[in-house]
């Protein structure tokens, strides 16, 4: 009994990766010295290995800061013997902004304008409701070369560096990967229409209106080179709904969003094999069955996920995913290892048997 508190109350989020040449990493989020007295680290030949996970605030946090972060965490796994999992968050959470070019919009640009009305704020329900600072613009130069400076310059290199030194000293399995997302998307409070809004969400002061249910992908797309008008053509004739089109394009805007910083890590000295994205795996369950309607800004198909540089990686949460479906679209285009990078443990999955059971299937599905 307990260990299944343990597991209930420590493993909240888990990842696990399955290559033939490298060990399953099964990664707890958090530090090691939150679970060691009961996790201990697995010798340096064995094929399963527990790591730990650490999230890095990417966008909002300053540059010294984020430099000390990741060089902690490789130290950490290096004097711990626990391989590290370093995740990236590529969208949750930026820094304010009032530059249009790097925000996204509430709506098309008014005739005669060249930017759309910013976004103040976006709403988030992880269990609780909160919000946080205006949603970048995916396809901006200006908050691509932010992102891109930040990996170059402070992220990737101490990471290349670590990966050297433990190559001679045969213990490149300490690095357990990099998540380049967090369940990559798009702002679309439409989304929501099932979440009870009575009463109204607040936070920090601020209590969510009217003017709050917004959706946006319009900067991005303006970008590259949309318009009102085209949309609607497009509307015409593909014989869908505005929102399903500009669902459509922003399923584009994600996956190459997803693709840059994958292949800027790639190309700068970590290993392609050790590269994961990360989207909901929703859209592989029937739409019937999901929480949310798959025209949400976070629900896109698979193929989304999937690019040149990186593994495709998931949220692997047992009621939001079907391990078969995924292993066989991922199979379907070519990248048959891929990473459960986030799983959230339901009531199905707590117990011992439940938890060996969906882990079991991850691993042998790839």
């Amino acid at each position: 009994m307990k260990h299944k508190i343990i597991i209930l109350l420590l493993i909240s989020n888990l990842a696990i990766f399955a290559q033939q040449s490298d060990p399953v990493y099964l990664s707890i989020l958090g530090k090691p010295s939150t679970f060691a007295g009961e996790f201990k680290p697995m010798p340096r030949e064995s094929n399963r290995q527990i790591s730990f996970s650490a999230l890095l605030y990417t966008l909002n946090t300053d540059t010294a800061a984020l430099r000390k972060n990741v060089e902690e965490d490789l130290d950490s796994a290096e004097s711990s013997g626990y391989p590290v999992l370093l995740k990236l968050d590529d969208w949750n959470f930026n820094s304010a902004s009032s530059d249009s070019d790097m925000v996204e919009w509430t709506g098309w640009p008014a005739q005669g304008h060249k930017y759309g009305h910013p976004v103040d704020k976006r709403w988030i329900n992880w269990g609780e409701w909160f919000w946080v600072e205006t949603p970048g613009n995916f396809e901006s130069i200006k908050f691509r070369k932010e992102i891109e400076c930040k990996l170059v310059s402070v992220i990737i290199p101490p990471i290349v560096a670590r990966l050297k030194k433990w190559r001679a000293e045969n213990r490149e399995y300490l690095f357990a990967g990099i998540v380049v997302g967090w369940e990559t998307g798009y702002y679309n409070m439409k989304g929501y229409g099932t979440i009870n809004l009575n009463p109204l969400p607040a936070y920090k002061n601020l209590t969510y209106k009217e003017s709050d249910e917004i959706n946006t992908g319009y900067a991005a797309l303006s970008s590259r080179g949309y318009t009102r008008d085209s949309v609607k053509h497009l509307s015409s004739m593909q014989n869908k709904s505005e929102e399903q089109v500009i669902h459509d394009l922003m399923t584009d805007v994600a996956h190459d969003y997803a693709e840059f910083w994958a292949r800027i890590c790639c190309q700068n000295g970590i290993p392609r094999e050790r590269i994961y994205t990360h989207f909901t795996a929703v859209s592989s369950i029937p739409e019937s069955k999901s929480p949310l309607p798959f025209i949400d800004g976070r629900i896109f198909p698979l193929k989304a996920a999937v690019n040149e540089y990186s593994r495709p990686g998931v949220t692997a949460t047992d009621y939001l995913i079907d391990i078969d479906t995924v292993s066989h679209i991922f199979n379907s285009l070519n990248h048959k290892e891929w990473g459960a990078v986030e799983l959230d443990f339901s009531d199905s999955t707590r117990t011992e048997k439940g938890a060996a059971q969906i882990l079991g299937h991850l691993t042998d599905k790839g």
